[in-house]
């Protein structure tokens, strides 16, 4: 049977992968391609590729821990390290626009992980744990 906070872990995966697909179809032409013509050093255009592409795998990993948690009876750390997960992005989001550039809450950057991270802490306070 799946309850409650299975079905809020499935809706934060979902969201985790279109959030993977956005970054890497729309977002990836709109930050990677603009570096190519900046004229900065290339190990500093291929450090960027490389952050851009270990952030979707990060994301990847936090989707298959959302999965685990639904998945797995004694999901709960599963879904609270994929929370926490959710929640650091989002504080690096909140934190980088106001305390560093602005420009920031114009991307989406600083929203989507606000939500998932609001779906997987009300999951895990509905989820049922062994005494």
């Amino acid at each position: 049977m799946t309850d409650i906070s299975d079905i809020l872990f499935y809706f934060a995966a979902g969201l985790s992968l279109l959030g993977v697909i956005a970054h890497e179809v729309a977002g990836a032409p709109k930050v990677l391609g603009p570096l190519k013509t900046s004229g900065l050093p290339d190990s500093v255009i291929w450090l960027h590729h490389f952050s851009w592409h270990v952030g979707s795998v990060a994301v990847l990993a936090m989707m298959s821990l959302f999965l685990l948690a639904a998945w797995q009876p004694s999901g709960f750390l599963f879904a609270a390290v994929a929370t926490a997960m959710s929640a650091g992005f989002a504080a690096l989001g909140i934190g980088l626009a106001t305390f560093g550039n602005p420009a920031l809450w114009r991307t989406p950057a600083p929203y989507p992980w606000t939500l998932i991270a609001i779906l997987g802490g009300v999951g895990m306070y509905f989820m049922e744990r062994p005494l």
